[in-house]
Formats: structure tokens, sequence, C-alpha cells
């Protein structure tokens, strides 16, 4: 990146891009400042500024048709092209024109005169669209102020040329520059839409008034966008409220014609040269340190400022100065962050979007406005019209105030739409089902339903939607061939109020299936029977299977009695994890009677397993005060697992521990800056990597790599604790997306959340690119090997001692040889992303075995219980006819089906000539590792969808 990239916060692959975006904004608002300068000289000069209002009126109309018909066309037609084509048209008409200026009648003036204003709303339109096609939402708020300031920039030139053009060649003239101006802006949008990150065009059958009716859809749902919509109305007011008094003030001070259009392209070029430096000086750092939604407020913020300075003296002086600093803001700083917003919008519909924007709420503006100015000047006085004015500030001052809460929900949103988000959260509820007399019906029948799932889900809603007029039909399926049938019905049998027979509840007592057991116990103690409850709950709670203990603990939580709190407290010591989850549930939900659960609430959070973790983070969530605080300081001494366990207990609490979490996040974000610069110089280290030093190096960049990687999405899950505390999970698989425009949204979304320190690190964090200094290997190996992180000092030794600098080798041998296996193992697909904690206990309990030339490594018919990783040599996969199904060699793993379904082995696996060196895991080893780590499950079906895809 070179320092005038860098200066203009442009990365090395958009240079050539955004040079051309940059060229065609310069090339376009040259057009219209020539252009606009001319047709005003000339309605100013041959008409006077009496005409300007009813123009206003007349322009606010034909914009509107004119944007919509842009609209319309967009959603029909292949953008690039279209956006050239209208170019070219708009200067051929304005060519046209010109000619029929010569003629020298005036009534040609008012007719060029809209079309340069119109054609300066139409190209104003598809500037942004075409920067809005070719960058996502976060570029946009990057590069969207080097687009205005190079629109200002070529807006400069054109209006510091107009008065030197209009005396050289004539007023007339500069239509005709205009017209050369844009035929020009053609050929390079022709080159944008070509190399520009763009999508193929929507192609659609749907009428004429469909189209038109898109932007309008998206507008009307849409809170943000109906927001923009009347700040669009009253700004488009305001600034035609500055213009007619600026114009009027200026014509009466130049009457000549020459003198006129000199004296405006002076100011305007004047204005514009600020503009330029504000944009690319000052526009970026404003949006980065406050955000585009707050830096919106100052437009209104100078409108009424303005209008209050006219109210104590108008005159030509103050007139300018208004004008002057209204135009400097709209151009400098205002225009970016209002295009920015529709970044917003999906991009599928983000062109008709912003057509219906410029052409209704922008043109109603325009059209109020000429007819409010006509209405002053027979009605009002000068002060009262300016008062007006004010008022109209205010409005759009307290309207961007509600654009700024509705912003970052717009960003939610447009993400769920992207991701399918509402079916993730559910649908309507229980409620809206029991309203629609179907339902039940439909319930019932599903109870005879062959399919045990369908009978058991009808069971549980029909007793949730209190069906009484199915309680025959539920207490007949208390009998049912399938488990979790009957306990569904014994369940729903008791939410309506029918006991069970007497029968029927010593059947059920002896029922073989635990849950159904614990269903009993739940029905009976809810009909107010006293003593059978205690002793079918204390039977599971200290039955022989987790089965067993964790249906009886789940009935404890359901049941919630303190009673029962010796047998809770047994089972949070439990050899399962899963049985110490439910025991967790079962305290958090009242049914132990611990004076301060609170103590044995956070110190689950370090449980090795992540399901005792999940539990203990969601009862902790559950309260206030006290808890929370004392998770701070579990957050500051924790390992990675026990810190993510920490940020979901603070879920909702985010006022609560904004304080302590805070600073603990800030630190955070220096250590995954560490963690990616030492990564990045180790992947620049050049070594075999199919040797042994490149492959530990190759292990130590992983680990570095993936630390990093865990950092940033913990410190995206505090960002959301702190502003989002319902959306962190929404974006953070938004910002694991491939569409690069989904993850700058939720870029985006995070830039407006919490702490506001905190999230521009953190964005500053995910955009980034790391240091590409050159660092000393060995020197940054030797401060590895000081990392507070254990495995990066492992490995980092390992590094040392293989190069032969001096490194400390770790004193076992034992240690060695895990770390060599945990290198083989992380080679396979398997387990290559899994975190150096999880290898270690596969490595640690991976058996080294030998199989020599023709010897099975398992055999069909056999129990599989047992995966093997093939480190050397290869296998064939035969059937009992004899048939060879197919081959593996090193870094395959065979075996994994047969564990997965507890089924017998359906082939032979017999070494090849040379012999076979494996690595053996349990099954019961892999199924932890299954269980608990969801990316080498992932990693997982893959490999079985390959071989399922090559069989």
């Amino acid at each position: 990146m070179t320092g005038l990239t860098r200066l203009l916060s442009v990365r090395p692959a958009e240079a050539a891009l955004v040079g051309q975006l940059a060229a065609l904004f310069a090339i376009v608002e040259a057009a219209r400042g020539v252009g606009e300068i001319g047709v005003d000289t000339l309605v100013l000069g041959q008409l006077g500024p009496g005409a300007l209002p009813y123009l206003y009126v007349a322009l606010g109309l034909t914009s509107l048709v004119a944007t919509l018909a842009l609209g319309a066309a967009v959603g029909r037609l292949p953008r690039g092209r279209l956006f050239v084509a209208l170019l070219l048209v708009l200067a051929g008409v304005l060519a046209v024109e010109r000619v029929a200026l010569s003629a020298g009648s005036a009534a040609v003036i008012p007719v060029v005169w809209l079309t340069a204003y119109v054609a300066g709303a139409l190209v104003g339109t598809l500037l942004w669209a075409i920067a809005g096609w070719v960058l996502d939402a976060r570029q946009a708020k990057r590069l969207f102020p080097l687009c205005a300031s190079a629109a200002i920039l070529g807006g400069f030139v054109g209006m510091i040329g107009a008065g030197p053009l209009a005396r050289l060649a004539g007023v007339d003239n500069l239509v005709l520059v205009q017209a050369a101006l844009l035929a020009g802006a053609a050929w390079l949008t022709r080159r944008v839409s070509r190399s520009g990150r763009t999508r193929p065009s929507r192609r659609t059958t749907t009428s004429l008034a469909a189209e038109l009716r898109i932007g309008f859809d998206y507008v009307r749902q849409s809170r943000l966008m109906r927001l923009i919509a009347f700040a669009y109305v009253l700004f488009a007011i305001l600034l035609f409220s500055v213009t007619y008094p600026f114009l009027s003030a200026m014509t009466e001070a130049f009457p000549a014609e020459a003198d006129l259009a000199t004296a405006l392209g002076l100011l305007s070029a004047a204005t514009t040269a600020v503009s330029f430096l504000t944009a690319i000086a000052l526009a970026n750092r404003l949006n980065a340190r406050f955000g585009i939604a707050t830096v919106a407020l100052v437009l209104p913020i100078v409108y009424l400022a303005g209008f209050g300075a006219w109210l104590v003296r108008f005159n030509l002086v103050t007139a300018v100065g208004f004008r002057f600093v209204q135009q400097v803001t709209q151009r400098g700083v205002s225009n970016a962050i209002w295009s920015a917003f529709y970044n917003v919008v999906p991009a599928e519909r983000r062109a008709q979007v912003l057509a219906f924007m410029d052409g209704v709420p922008g043109q109603l503006g325009i059209t109020i406005a000429g007819l409010l100015l006509l209405a002053a000047s027979d009605l009002l006085t000068q002060t009262a019209t300016f008062v007006i004015g004010a008022v109209a500030a205010l409005a759009a001052a307290w309207i961007v105030g509600q654009i700024r809460r509705a912003y970052t929900d717009s960003l939610l949103r447009t993400l769920r739409e992207g991701l399918a988000e509402q079916l993730l959260e559910g649908g309507p509820g229980l409620i809206g089902l029991a309203r629609d007399p179907k339902v039940v019906s439909v319930l019932r029948a599903g109870l005879s339903e062959p399919n045990p799932g369908v009978r058991r889900l009808s069971a549980e809603l029909l007793g949730r939607l209190g069906a009484n007029d199915a309680a025959a039909e539920l207490f007949a399926l208390v009998d049912d061939p399938d488990p979790a049938v009957r306990a569904a019905a014994v369940r729903a049998s008791a939410a309506l109020g029918r006991p069970l027979t007497a029968e029927a509840a010593d059947r059920l007592a002896r029922d073989p299936n635990p849950i159904v057991r614990a269903a009993l116990a739940i029905a009976l103690a809810r009909a107010g029977d006293p003593d059978r409850p205690p002793s079918i709950l204390r039977a599971l709670v200290e039955g022989p299977t987790p089965a067993e203990r964790i249906a009886g603990l789940d009935a404890l939580a359901e049941l919630g009695d303190s009673a029962t709190s010796s047998w809770v407290m047994a089972c949070l010591t439990d050899p399962s994890a899963a049985v110490r989850g439910a025991a967790i549930r079962a305290l958090a939900a009242g049914a132990a009677a611990a004076d301060d659960p609170v103590p044995i609430l956070i110190g689950a959070l370090a449980d090795p397993a992540e399901v005792v973790r999940v539990a203990a983070a969601r009862a902790i969530a559950e309260r206030g005060g006290e808890a929370q605080e004392r998770t701070l300081a579990v957050l500051l001494t924790g390992d990675e697992a026990t810190q993510d366990a920490v940020l979901r207990a603070m879920e909702g609490h985010g006022d609560e521990v904004q304080s302590g979490l805070v600073p603990w996040a800030l630190g955070q974000v220096d250590r995954a800056t560490t963690l990616r610069r030492w990564s990045k110089a180790l992947a620049r280290v050049e070594l075999d990597p199919d040797g042994e030093a490149g492959q530990t190096v190759a292990f130590l960049q992983s680990i570095l790599a993936g630390r990093g990687a865990h950092i940033e999405r913990r410190l995206v899950h505090a960002l959301a604790i702190l502003g989002a505390p319902d959306d962190g999970g929404l974006i953070r698989r938004c910002l694991g997306s491939d569409d690069a425009e989904i993850r700058a949204m939720a870029i985006e979304a995070l830039d407006s959340l919490g702490d506001r320190r905190l999230r521009r690190a953190v964005v500053d964090l995910l955009e980034s690119e790391p240091d590409e200094r050159r660092s000393d290997t060995v020197e940054m190996l030797e401060s590895l090997v000081e990392d507070p992180d254990p495995w990066i000092r492992a490995i980092a030794s390992r590094v040392l001692a293989q190069r032969g600098a001096g490194g400390q080798v770790p004193a076992t041998t034992a240690t060695l040889d895990e770390i060599g296996r945990m290198l083989v193992l992380r080679r396979i697909p398997l387990f290559g992303e899994l975190a150096p904690e999880d290898l270690q206990r596969i490595a640690s309990s991976a058996v080294e075995h030998l199989y020599p030339d023709g010897e099975a490594l398992m055999r069909e018919g056999e129990p599989g219980d047992e995966l093997i990783v093939i480190v050397e040599g290869t296998v064939r996969v035969i059937r009992s006819d004899g048939q060879v199904i197919r081959a593996y060699g090193p870094g395959d793993h065979i075996g994994e089906l047969a564990v997965l379904r507890e089924a017998p082995r359906a082939a032979t696996v017999v070494a090849d000539a040379g012999g076979v060196r494996g690595l053996t895991i349990s099954g019961a080893g892999l199924k932890a590792i299954l269980r608990e780590r969801p990316e080498a499950a992932m990693a997982m079906l893959a490999t079985l969808a390959e071989r399922i895809g090559t069989a």
C-alpha cells in the first residue's frame, strides 16, 4: 500500500476501480457545475428571479417522472448498458437544445433549464447507484467520501471554468460543454461496469407498474427508508428555500449576465474547494469516529443556524455565508453519508429504492418548495419565510435523530433476510396456532399417524393448547410402543387435568424407559400425589445409567422441589458431562436448597465439558447483580473455553458488566493484533512443508491464527452483549459468510453497537491488514517461548530445537511424542481445524499400531468401536465376496461409519505390501469430539459426502 492509497484508505486491490469511480464522479459533477451555472445565468439574466419558483414546481414534477422511469428501467434492463445509454441520451438532448437556443426564443430557456437540472438529478442518482452497485457496505463507508471528494473536485473545475468559458464562448455554449462531458462520462461508465464487483442484472417479466412499486414497497416496509424519505422532502424544501433568496441577492448585486456567471462560478468554485478539503480530510474521520448516522445530524444543524442568522440580518454577505457553509456541509460531508445509508438495502433492490427516493420524496420536496416560495412572495414576509425554514430544519434534525436509532435495526434486518434468520428464530407461536380452528383437528389426526415423531409432537401441542376434546385419545397413547410418545401422552394428559388410573400409573412406574417414568413423576406431583413422585425420582437420580440420572434431574428442574437438594448436589460431580449439565439446570431451577448457588454456577463455567458450561452460563444469565459481578473475575483469569462461557453468562446484562467488560475486551484487541502479526510473519518463513520443521512451524502458525480468530469471535460477542444482545449470533454468522456484502453489513452493524472505543477497536481489527514488516524468525520464536499460552510456548520451543537455535526442548519425551502425534493428526481433514487442546485429547488416547503386509486392520461383521488413522502405507477395503471396493493411504481414516452407527463393520480392511502404520482412536473419544466440536463434525460430514460422491 503506497502512502497516497493509505492516506485515502484505499486498499491495493481496490485502487484501479476506485480511480475509475473517482474519475467518473469528477466528470459528471464538472458537467453538472458548468451546465447549472449556465442555465441559472440564462434564467436570471433574461427571465429574472421571479421565474424560479415556477421552475422549481416544474422541476419537481418532471424529475419525479424521470427518476421513477429510471427506477423501473433499472429493474428491467442490463444496468451497465442502461447507465451508458442514459448519459448519451442526455448529452444528445442538451446538444439539440443548444441548437434551439440559437433561434433566440426566450421560451426555450425554461426547457433548457429543466433539462439541465433533470439531467443533474438523474446522473446524481446514477452515480451513487453505480457506486453502491460495485462497493459493499464497508467499502461504501470508507470510499464514498473519496467519491464525494472526486465529485467536488470535478465540480470545482467545472464551476471555476464556467465564467471564463461564458466570456470566451457565450453563456449559451455552457450547455454544449455539459453535453460533451456527459458523453465522456458514458465511456467511463462502460469501463467501471465491466471492472467492478457487480452482480448480474435481475431479469424480470413483471409489468412496468410492478417494477415501479419495488422501490415504494421496500420504503413502505422499512422504518429507516420511511424516515429517510421524510428527510428528503425536508432537505429539498430547505435547499431551495436557501437557493432562491441567495440567487435573488446575487442577481441584484451582479446585473450583467457575464458578471453574474463569473460571480456564481467563483463562489461555487470556492465552495467546492473547501468541500473537497472537507471530504478528503475530515469526512472519513468523522464517519469513523462517530458513525454515519450521527454525522448526518450536521446538515440540519447548519440549516437551523443559517436561517437563524438570516432572521437576524439578511444581506449579500449573510446570503453568501449561509450558502457557502450549507454547500460545504452538503457536498463535503453529507452527500456520501446519505448515499451510504442505501447499502443496508439488499443489492438486487438498491437501485430501484434509490431511484424512488430521489424521484418521489426528493422531487416532491422541490415541488413543495416552489409552491411555498410562490405563496411566500404574495402572502408572507421574508421573516416569516425564514421562520418556516428554521422550523423545517428542526423537523429534519428530529427525523435524523430517529434515523440514528433505526440504522442498526435496518442493518440487522437486511442480514436476517440474507440468512433466512426468521426461520431460525421460529414462527408465530402457539397462541397463533390456537386461533386457527383447523389446527386442533389436524393435531388430533396426527395422534394416529404411523410416524412416532408426528404422534409425539401432536400430543405435546394438544396438551399445551389445552385441547380437552382430545383427552381420551391422548390417554390411549400412554401405551404407545414408542417411549417418547408415551411420555408426551402422560404430560399432555396431566396438562389437561385428566388423572391417570391407578393401574396405568403402576404400569408406567415400571416402564423400561426413564423419560416415561420421569414424565409420570411430574404428572403425579402436579396432580397432588405427595408419596410416589419422590420415590420415582430418587430411583432415577440414583440410577445406574446416565440416561436415568438425566431424566430424573430434568424432572426435578421442572418441579423445582428443593427437598431433593442432596440428590442434585451429588450429581454435580458425576463422571458424565450430560448428567453434570442436568444437575446445573436443576440447581438453577431451585431443585437444590443451596445457600448461595452462584459460586457453584461460576465454578461450572470452567468445566471441561461444553454442555456443563452452557448450562451454567444460561443459569447465571437469568440472574443479575452480584452474579454478574462475580463473572468478571472469571473472565480475567479463565481459559478460552471459560471466557466463552462467561460471555454467554453476561448476555442480557450489558449495562451491569460494561465497566469491566470493556477494559478486558480492549486488552483482547491488543492480544489479537499481536497474534495476527506473528501468524503472518510465520507464514513467510520458508521451510519444506513436508519436513518435520515445516510441519511444526505450520502447526504453530495455525495455533496463532486460530487463537486470534477465536479472540475476534469473543470480541464480537462482547460488542453484541453491550449493544445488541438479541442479535449477537446473527452478526457472528454473517461475519463468517462467504458473501463479502453480508460480511460488510455485519461489520457496519458492529460499528454502531456498544461502547464507542471498543467498537472502533474491534472494527479496525477486523478490517486491518497485519503488519507486513519482516521479523527475525529466531527473535520472534524466542518471544513466543515466553508467551502466556502454554501451547504456543511448547510448539515454539520445538521449532527452535528443530532449527538448532538453542531453544529449550520440553523436558519429557512423552510430551514430544504426543506433539508428534498431534502433528500427524492435524494433517487429516477431520482434525485439521481442532484447537491444540482437543488434538491433545485425541493424541493422548491414540494408540500406534503396525500392521504387516496382508494383516486385517478390521474385519467385516466385527463390532465397530474404533477409528484408524493411516500414518504410513496403504490399505484395501474388501467385501466378503472378495471385491475390492477402494484403497486408502496416508492421511485417510477408516472405520468411522461403524462407530457412528454403532453397527458391525461392513467390510474387511487389509494392509498392502510394505505394511501400514496407524493410530487407533476409540469410538467413545471420537463421539465426544464430534459432540463438543462442530468443526470436527462438519469435517467428518464433508469426508463422508466426498466418499459417497466418489463411490
